[in-house]
């Protein structure tokens, strides 16, 4: 099976091949199938991806669905179509006009779903955008940069608390310590929000951290609250 190999400036068709290595600035026209695909540069591909390893230290641009074991992001990728990834791991933007599904999400930066997300774990650090619902077993989200928005959200442990500080607050306009979350429904067994807007809140056990601002919290076994958060009705059910 063959390699692909850009170096500098290309126009290709897809196909598939054993691996795709990509240095400078690649156009490619079709399907791409593959073990292995680095991307040091730019890269729009017309077409779907299917590959073992996707590795993005740059911009990738792909028009298609996106089928991989592995996503290593260290830059941007905008797909546009539905994404199956077993292990994505986030250090930059990623953003997804369609579904994301499949195992965990992790790392820092920012993540922008147009549909649903649904996997095993999700654990970001940064701005987070879902339209639709993010669906995970464990939701880990620390609030940095800007405000996050995710239409619902539903698990067995889901906890949102805003970032501390460190030393990237160094670097001017990076933080917004005022970084919320904005919500309609938050749904799970255990839950533990800070710094959220929510209509809903539902859950077995429920703690809510101090900036939050709730109209209905429906729990079963126990609520917490802080003295610093604002609910309007609570409900135990």
């Amino acid at each position: 099976m063959r390699n692909l190999t850009v170096n500098g400036s290309a126009l290709t068709s897809g196909g598939t091949f054993r691996n795709v290595t990509i240095r400078g600035d690649a156009t490619i026209s079709g399907d791409v199938q593959c073990a292995k695909w680095k991307v040091f540069g730019n890269a729009d591909v017309s077409g779907n991806m299917t590959a073992e390893w996707l590795n993005i230290f740059g911009q990738a641009n792909i028009r298609g669905n996106v089928h991989v074991k592995t996503i290593k992001l260290f830059g941007q990728a905008d797909i546009r179509g539905n994404t199956n990834v077993d292990d994505m791991r986030l250090r930059g933007a990623a953003h997804i006009q369609g579904n994301i599904t499949g195992g965990a999400i992790h790392g820092y930066g920012e993540m922008n779903v147009s549909g649903d997300c649904e996997t095993e774990s999700f654990s970001v650090k940064g701005v987070v955008q879902i339209a639709n619902t993010l669906n995970a077993e464990r939701v880990d989200l620390s609030l940095y940069f800007a405000d996050s928005r995710i239409s619902e959200i539903g698990g067995k442990t889901i906890r949102v608390k805003r970032s501390k500080w460190n030393v990237m607050n160094l670097f001017k306009g990076m933080a917004n310590t005022s970084a919320r979350l904005m919500t309609e429904i938050v749904e799970g067994d255990e839950i533990y929000l800070e710094h959220t807007s929510a209509q809903i809140v539902r859950g077995d056990r429920i703690i809510i951290g101090p900036g939050c601002d709730i109209e209905l919290i429906e729990y079963q076994t126990s609520l917490q609250k802080s003295e610093r958060a604002v609910v309007k009705e609570k409900r135990k059910i």
